[in-house]
């Protein structure tokens, strides 16, 4: 892509931003359904079992310690991947995946203050897949975010291992995306949850957070890498903004800038950033709105918007054998993500979503097939992306016990070679969290 392309879609995608940003002002002012609170309508409740996800409190009372808490999440879904490339070749897979399992701890305390950690735990199942050979046998596999947040002085203040937030999808917790994998575009420019600190705080009708991160990880003495800090020659630094603006009652604009100094060369050839937490990308910028409106008392529906540059990618111009051309130093991604949600009952949630990304790799929920099918599957190296997916989620406990289901719909080519692929995946998922 060259810059007069970035250019241009960066114009062209300002103004489809305030397009958007404008019709969700104004159906925040007329969408809103007014509910006669003198006759309250009484929602669907969850079953007696759920309130089992409160067990995991351990202690709360006064004193310095005001609560300790075991907090955990298990994702798991069924798989039916199919890709297809124009030049005859044809890659299938069905398989469960074990796609997430972490368990922590929580201990708030009396003057406001929270250490939280969370880990992967690396059973031999799959939850760690990238590290499941280094780790297996192992319970704890490598610290998924651990950090120390508070206030001082009105300022937020949030210190360790955590997301650097970019994009409303990354943005938002697993516990509680709407599809069951997130958009090619986002898993291409986002990080790995880096150590760092970030500032919040609000000014001039708006809310900031300012985040410096480290992007280099230490390994222990048997070579594993835990990811805890490292500081080896090399090592990447970062700095991040985001900025939230609420335009009406229903919708919120935002805004997030990411640059990361990727002058070290710290990039794998297909720029996945193996010795780095953050993105390949010298520079993110995502500026995307929320909005929610109520249906009834127990229902809401609502839009997600995207626009998403990843700007001067980090590659050393080495590619692997049959997954396309070397996406070149320098390149710049452009995407767009429309996601909608609508709930059917009080439990029952339709989603809908498009998105596009310019150039990506392979990503999930496609990525998946050679790590937990066994099959040599490359990481495709893919331009002009198109993906569609649909989906229903069931509430069963809310976000706490749900089960998702989707199909996502894909078409691409490999980068730099004009040979097509279309791709078709079903996902069955269960996900609880506590």
């Amino acid at each position: 892509m060259t810059q007069s392309n970035t250019f241009r879609n960066f114009v062209t995608a300002a103004g489809a931003a305030a397009v958007l940003a404008g019709g969700s002002s104004f159906a925040g002012d007329y969408g809103k359904v007014v509910i006669d609170d003198k006759a309250p309508i009484e929602c669907a409740p969850d079953p007696a079992f759920c309130d089992i996800f409160d067990a995991g409190e351990l202690y709360s009372g006064g004193g310095f310690v005001s609560s300790v808490s075991i907090v955990g999440r298990y994702h798991g879904q069924f798989q039916s991947n199919s890709l297809r490339l124009d030049s005859g070749e044809n890659y299938n897979a069905d398989y469960w995946e074990h796609r997430r399992l972490r368990l922590g701890t929580s201990i708030e305390f009396a003057n406001g203050w929270e250490f939280f950690n969370n880990w992967n735990i690396s059973d031999g199942q799959g939850s760690d897949a990238a590290n499941e050979e280094a780790f297996e046998g192992d319970f704890w596999g490598s610290i998924d975010e651990m950090y120390l947040k508070g206030k001082i002085s009105g300022v937020g203040i949030q210190i360790g291992k955590q997301k650097q937030k970019v994009t409303r999808e990354f943005s938002t917790s697993s516990k509680r995306i709407l599809t069951v994998e997130r958009s090619h575009i986002v898993n291409e420019v986002a990080d790995k949850k880096p150590w760092g600190v970030q500032f919040s705080g609000e000014a001039i009708g708006m809310k900031h957070k300012v985040g410096f991160w480290l992007g280099g990880y230490e390994n222990d003495a048997d070579g594993e890498g835990k990811q805890f800090p490292g500081f080896r020659d090399g090592v990447r630094g970062s700095i991040s903004y985001n900025l939230e603006k609420e335009l009406t009652d229903a919708t919120s604009l935002f805004l997030d800038y990411v640059y990361t100094n990727n002058s070290s060369g710290l990039a794998s050839p297909g720029g996945s950033n193996d010795e780095s937490a953050l993105s390949s990308y010298n520079h993110v910028v995502a500026l995307g709105t929320e909005s929610t409106w109520d249906i009834d008392a127990c229902r809401e529906w609502g839009l997600i918007t995207d626009l998403i540059w990843g700007i001067d990618r980090e590659s050393d111009g080495e590619t692997f054998a049959g997954s396309g051309d070397a996406m070149p130093d320098g390149e710049d991604t452009f995407g767009v993500v429309l996601l909608g949600h609508y709930d059917i009952t009080e439990k029952l949630e339709l989603v809908g979503k498009y998105a596009y990304a310019s150039t990506s790799r392979l990503q999930r929920p496609q990525r998946r097939d050679n790590r937990d099918a066994g099959l040599d599957i490359p990481r495709f190296n893919m331009e002009d992306v198109h993906t569609f997916y649909a989906g229903l989620n069931y509430r069963i406990c809310g976000d706490n016990l749900k089960l998702m289901a989707g199909y996502e719909y894909l078409t691409g080519e490999l980068y730099g070679t004009g040979n097509g692929i279309t791709g078709d995946s079903w996902v069955l998922g269960i996900r609880t969290y506590f």
